[in-house]
Order: C-alpha cells, then structure tokens, then sequence
C-alpha cells in the first residue's frame, strides 16, 4: 500500500524544479490521525493511506483520491514512468503547498523531501484526463513539476478552500468531487486520442502508429499532435510505457526473459533489453534483483479507464 504512496509523489523529488507557494489561515482541519478514523468505502486503505474512488462521472477524467501520511514512509523509492498527471496538496507547520507534476516520462528516486510534511492528499489523473480542466497543451507539463496555482488560480483556490473548510476526508472527498463536477458541463476528453488510447491499450503497446493513424483518418503527425497537446508525449512514447508496463507487470511471474521479449512484440532479447534500458534506466536483470525498490502503479494503463471500482470498493476500513 504505502509502496502505491510513493508513484503519487513523484513530483515532490529533490530533483524537481516546481515552484510552489504557501497558502496558509492558521489552523489544521484535517490531519494525518484523520485517515484512521474513515469508515467508508476505499480502494486500498491501512492506517497511514487512503485511496478513494472519485465520482462515477470523474472516473473517466480521475483515478482516484489519496490521502497519506508521509512521515512513514521509506527514505528511498524509484517510482516507474507514467502517462498521467498527479495534484498533490502537502500540509506541513508553515501551511499547505500546491504543486503538479506532469506525465512522467523517467523512473524519479524521491528522497526525504516528503517526510517534511504532516499530510498530503493527491488527486491522480488518468492520462488525457488533467487537460480537459485546465485546457493547458501537456507536452509543456512533461516531465516537471508547477504551482499549480500558477497554472490554474480559481480551481487551486477552490480545492485549497475545499481543504480547510471540511472537518473530515469524506467532507473533502465530497468537496473535490462537487468541483470537479461543476466543471464537468464544458469538459470531455478528445474522441479521437480516446479511442487511441484504448486501441494501444487492447494491443498492449504493440500496435504502429501508421495503423492507428488510418484508424482514426489523421495522418500520422497531426496524431502525434494531438497526443502531446492531450497526453503529454507521442503516440511511439505512449505505446512504449505500455508496452513495458506489460513486461513490469510480468517480471514477477517467473517468464523469461526470452519469452517477456516474444509476448511484448519486440525482434529479439536484444531489444527488448534496449527498450526496457531506455524506459527504466536498467537492465531487465537489475530491475529484477532489486524489484522492491521500484513502484508499478496498479490503477494505471491497464485497459483505459476500466478499473473495477466496485471491486475495489468492497475493500472496507476496520
């Protein structure tokens, strides 16, 4: 669970360059000892985490809130790459900073920055999905971090009234989703990459971007456009975390490499080992040797925007 934490806060790296601010009324609302006492529905959920379903109709836009303590978690963790953007509102003595980080598209080592901080909650994008709000091209988010009041000053300034204003997560829970719904009546995410995107995501990474073009009548750079304005990166770079995201998800089952490389489409071990040294930055083998110091997201890129919110949902906290 806390492992799951670790993807969601990637952009608080001591590499980042985000510049963020403080807003602050002088008083705490809602605490870390807050996620302990929720009794409703959750995703996943222990004494320091909390993951939660957003409304169904933000489902297709939001995979989820999580709420943490991030004084308990580990000093070092790789997160893999993803194709979504993450909110994050992190509440420490001197006040609340905003921040976002853009898709990622780099395995990011977070250090002790995040245990400066008492409370977090995050609100994680699936990929497309942060654009529709904030009508901001994503390839200028990629692989960075902003204020997010900087980015969008009325929607911060409502989530972060939200934040102080409720007494408990639900009311917060409830606050987010009524914001994000109000803005609902003018959003849509693209036909077009959506349908793109559950394409690559049926063939698993492997389908080419000449063939997707000729599915949707777009040439192939006006398709490559159209992803980097809603998703962050090119179709050939959407397709390739996909694809590896398959082989991560597979490491853990004893296939061989030999066989991960057949299954994944590639020509031959040989590059299927480039293409896995190009995305995560080691080899096959080393990831395998030391697997527990990397994160693979489980609510992402797996076939868009179906995760199984009911079964998740049935996940109760004692």
């Amino acid at each position: 669970m806390i492992k799951y934490i670790y993807m969601l806060l990637l952009f608080l790296s001591l590499t980042s360059k985000a510049s963020i601010r403080f807003d602050w009324n002088g008083g705490l609302m809602i605490t870390e000892k807050s996620i302990k006492s929720y009794r409703f529905p959750t995703m996943l959920s222990d004494d320091n985490n909390l993951v939660i379903a957003p409304h169904e109709l933000l489902r297709p836009f939001i995979a989820n809130y999580t709420f943490t303590n991030p004084r308990t978690m580990s000093e070092q963790q790789t997160v893999l790459p993803s194709v979504s953007s993450t909110l994050v509102y992190s509440v420490g003595n001197s006040g609340i900073i905003n921040g976002l980080r853009g898709v990622n598209t780099k395995p990011t080592t977070i250090g002790n920055f995040a245990r400066q901080f008492n409370f977090m909650f995050l609100i994680e994008f699936h990929s497309a999905g942060l654009y529709p709000f904030i009508k901001i091209d994503q390839n200028l988010l990629l692989n960075n971090s902003f204020s997010f009041e900087d980015l969008s000053k009325s929607l911060n300034k409502q989530i972060t009234e939200a934040y102080f204003m409720s007494n408990n997560i639900d009311m917060l829970k409830q606050s987010l989703d009524n914001i994000f719904l109000s803005k609902l009546d003018n959003t849509a995410i693209n036909p077009t990459v959506q349908y793109a995107m559950k394409r690559i995501l049926e063939n698993r990474g492997t389908i080419r971007t000449k063939e997707l073009a000729g599915d949707v009548y777009y040439s192939e750079k006006h398709l490559n456009r159209l992803f980097q304005k809603h998703i962050g990166t090119g179709v050939k770079t959407f397709s390739r975390i996909v694809r590896m995201k398959q082989v991560i998800d597979l490491l853990g089952c004893q296939i061989a490499l030999s066989q991960l490389a057949e299954i994944t489409g590639h020509y031959d071990l040989s590059h299927f080992a480039h293409d896995f040294k190009d995305v995560y930055g080691i080899t096959p083998k080393e990831y395998m040797s030391k697997m527990s110091f990397f994160y693979n997201d489980p609510f992402k890129l797996d076939r868009y925007n179906e995760i199984d919110y009911n079964k998740y949902e049935r996940n109760f906290k004692l």
